[in-house]
């Protein structure tokens, strides 16, 4: 059904599915400023295209560092990756 979060089984990060490894490698790889290590992967939603949803740990590299478990939300469009959503839980 469009836009309804389809929970997923979890099963633990070793077993992460391989469209949420896509989606985890696409749009964390590379990024400036924090780095994120997932925690769970609980949802996908289709919308334009798919999001997949994870709890995260952010670590923002500041001064002191800062760590945060963050809801992060990717979406998959037409083969791309985006960082759509990162809120503070």
């Amino acid at each position: 059904m469009f836009g309804k979060l389809n929970l997923e089984e979890f099963t633990g990060l070793t077993s992460m599915p391989q469209k949420y490894q896509s989606a985890w490698t696409g749009a964390c790889e590379g990024l400036v400023g924090a780095s994120y290590k997932p925690l769970l992967f609980y949802a996908t939603q289709l919308v334009k295209g798919v999001n997949y949803y994870f709890i995260a740990e952010q670590t923002l590299i500041t001064n002191p560092i800062i760590r945060r478990v963050v809801k992060l939300v990717i979406n998959e469009f037409e083969g791309k990756y985006d960082l759509v959503d990162v809120t503070e839980i």
